[in-house]
This record gives structure tokens, sequence and C-alpha cells, in this order.
């Protein structure tokens, strides 16, 4: 068999020669059933109709066309009064329903389509948002750990933490944030957390973590204004000391007043360029002392629009109130040495209040307190 005759029967070609089929055998009823005002003649609407759902539109209207001439035609075998106004009839008939069945079916199709990709995109972004958040901290030595994550009510972004063991006991904590949202945000976000659990074990320096992470990023999918906002800890018992580096990330706070760990540049995201250029600060962390680490998804949230609220013009939207360092050192000066797991409850109901409930970004938080 050619190629030519194996194309004539492929699924297009049968569907084809079924409707030809259809045209034929309604055309052999008419002429051998007479027809009224209504009767056999309309039964050309199943071939249109076929035609419309597997061809589309310009199959339908095609078709309807076909099956207009074949009306005409079969006048010639059975006459009858009123000839024209009978196939301007069918005419409009059939090629009206030809084409708007085709439209209807293609849409269905669209949207069964975009369903899917959705559902398809929605499991990825569940296991992409497992990878991020595990449901478990691990234990660490000397330490306290509690963390945060509240998904935002839209679109999944690339929020991200890790708490990884470090070498000689020392723990690893970052926090991270991708711009934009969605499911290459979240696809970038795990890249950038693999990496870091991957180089922490090796590395007690945060600052070198830091870059090592970007280089990888940077090698995978090269230089991005979809960059990466970080900010890594290590905590080593053996001295009680702390070191910390940010890549564009706002720095942790003391977990007991909610002042800030300055004294460092905050370096470039990750993914920009080939270095971060990011420097490193050490401070003694005694036992009882902690530091909190957030995205902004805790600082930026928003405070619902009131309609009873006006900007001074009309036409101008007020500027949402944010949440702010304020109101977290606020409510970390309340929570004054109490448990990790207690202090990041204590935000999110605090966060939660003053949005009312809806998040506009995801919600990320890690809380160590240093132990005996």
């Amino acid at each position: 068999m050619t190629r030519a005759r194996a194309g004539l029967v492929g699924p297009y070609g049968r569907r084809a020669i079924v409707v030809v089929v259809l045209l034929a055998a309604v055309f052999g009823m008419r002429a051998v059933i007479s027809d009224p005002v209504i009767g056999v003649g309309f039964l050309y609407v199943v071939p249109v109709l076929t035609a419309g759902v597997w061809f589309g539109p310009w199959g339908g209207l095609g078709v309807g066309a076909a099956a207009t001439g074949l009306f005409a035609l079969g006048f010639l075998v059975r006459p009858q009064d009123h000839l024209l106004a009978s196939t301007l009839l069918r005419l409009a008939i059939f090629c009206s329903v030809g084409v708007a069945f085709g439209v209807l079916v293609r849409r269905e199709r669209h949207a069964s389509a975009g369903l899917a990709d959705q559902e398809s995109e929605l499991a990825d972004l569940r296991a992409l948002r497992s990878a991020l958040v595990p449901p478990e901290v691990p234990d660490r030595p000397a330490v306290e750990l509690a963390t945060c994550f509240v998904p935002a009510q839209e679109r999944v972004a690339g929020d991200f933490y890790v708490v990884n063991e470090g070498p000689d006991d020392s723990t690893v904590v970052a926090v991270g944030d991708v711009v934009g949202k969605g499911l290459e945000a979240a696809r970038r976000a795990a890249f950038v957390r693999a990496a870091l659990a991957a180089y922490a074990p090796y590395n007690d320096d945060p600052c070198r973590l830091l870059e090592l992470a970007n280089a990888a990023l940077v090698e995978r999918a090269g230089a991005s204004e979809e960059f990466v906002t970080a900010a890594c800890v290590v905590y080593r018992p053996a001295d009680h000391s702390l070191s910390w580096a940010l890549a564009g990330h706002p720095p942790p706070m003391l977990l007991d007043d909610g002042r800030r760990l300055n004294g460092i540049p905050p370096g470039l995201p990750l993914g920009v360029g080939q270095r971060v250029e990011c420097g490193r600060a050490d401070r003694a962390l005694d036992a009882g002392d902690g530091i909190l680490l957030f995205t902004d998804g805790l600082t930026e949230a928003r405070q619902p629009f009131s309609d009873g609220v006006a900007s001074g013009r009309a036409h101008e939207r007020p500027r949402p109130e944010l949440f702010g360092s304020d109101r977290i050192a606020a409510v970390l000066a309340e929570h004054a040495g109490e448990e990790p797991g207690d202090v990041v409850r204590a935000l999110r109901a605090a966060a939660e209040r003053f949005t009312g409930g809806d998040l506009a970004d995801d919600l990320c938080m890690v809380a160590v307190r240093a132990r005996d």
C-alpha cells in the first residue's frame, strides 16, 4: 500500500468516507421517499453535525453546502414546487448548524484540554510544594526549631526553607523566595533548595553556600531576571557561634525583640549573575537566644481594602498598609522566651488577623532557639 493510500484510510480519511456515505444515504432515501414540508431532507443535518464534530466549523460549513447541493439535486429525481425557496432555506439551516456545532465542539475540546493542563500543573505544584516545605523538621543538636508555611490564596509562589545538618554538628538554616508565581517559580525554588541541602553537610560558611547554590542555578538555567532571594545562617553548638549571609533577602531577626542581624551588605539575589557578592557576619548565640528567618510574605502581608477609605482623590485607590517589621518585633517581644513553635504560631495568627485571613503571598518562617 502506498503512502497516499495509507493516508486516505487514516483517521481523517475514514471520517471523510463516513460523512460521504451519510450524505449518499440521505440522498438515496429522499429519492425513494416523498418529502413533504418537513421530511427526509432534514436528515442531511446528520452528516453536517458529524462533520462539525470531526472537522470543526469549516468542515461543518463545507458539508452543509454539499448537503444543500444534494438537496437541490434531489428535485431532479422528485420534482417539487418552490425549489429556490426550499434550497435557500436548507442552505441557511445546514451551513449555520454545521458552523455553530463545529464552534461549540472546538470550544469544548479547548476547554477540556485547558482543564487537563491545569490539573497536570496542579499535580506538579503539589509535588513541588511537598519538596519545598517538608512536613517534618529534622532534630538537630543543641537547637529547637519550628517552621511555618501557609500557602497563599492565589497561585503558588516560590517560597522555601532548608533545615539541614552541617559539618561538626552545625545546623544550616535558610529561607528563600523566587520572584514570580506558578510552576516555573516553584521549580526554580526546588532546585535552589536542593542545591543548598546538598552542599550544607560539607561547608559551614553561609556566604559560600549561597555562592555554590548560585553557581549551580546559573549553570542550569543561565543568568535570569527570575531571581531568587535567600538568607542563610549556620549555628555551631560547639562554640555557640552564629554566622549569616544574605542574597538580596531581608536579614533575620533576634527571636525575643525583633532586632535585625545587620552589619553585612545584602548581596545580589541568586541567579542574576556569576557571583552573589555577599558578605558574612558572626556573633555569639548563647543558650536561650534565638533568631527568626522569614520571607516577605510576612512583612508584606496586606490589610484588605476598605470601601470607606478614601485616598484624597476619587480616581486613586489607597495603597494597602503592610504588616511590617515593627509589628513583627512587637509580637516577638510579647512572646519573648517562649518555645519557637509558640512564637511562629503567634506570628501567623497576627498576620492572618491583619489581612483578614487572606494572604496575597506564601507565609514562610523558621524560628531557631539555642539550647544547652
